[in-house]
């Protein structure tokens, strides 16, 4: 598995209303990776300790690098639509990407795998 992981700050304006926010992000999974199949398990997590504290790390997973390659070829296919890209770069509003990553399973079975 392909995981894509962003590291994002919740914007002086989201901070103003989390609720708001918190009802943005669940609007905008829908609608963002609606039709994208290839995408799997998105993952939401609240950084409580360490840097960056009330950060949030998305994850997003692919069964390999090809299916995310297909991903990143129909995301740049829906950005060409006006509306679309209009949509998708409203996250500005809400949250800075502070970092972007891909991580890779490593060729090891996972604890809930193991017999």
């Amino acid at each position: 598995m392909l995981h894509l992981v962003y590291l994002l700050r919740p914007s002086a304006h989201a901070r103003t209303d989390m609720n708001a926010f918190w009802s943005w992000v669940r609007d905008r999974q829908a609608w963002f990776y609606a039709g994208l199949d290839m995408a799997r398990d998105p993952r939401w997590y609240v950084r409580t300790i360490g840097t960056d504290v009330h950060s949030l790390e998305h994850t997003i997973s692919f069964a390999d690098e090809a299916a995310w390659g297909v991903y990143r070829l129909e995301v740049s296919r829906r950005s060409r639509d006006i509306a679309w890209e209009r949509r998708r770069v409203e996250q500005e509003l809400w949250w800075e990407i502070l970092e972007a990553r891909i991580l890779n399973d490593a060729p090891i079975p996972r604890v809930d795998t193991i017999i």
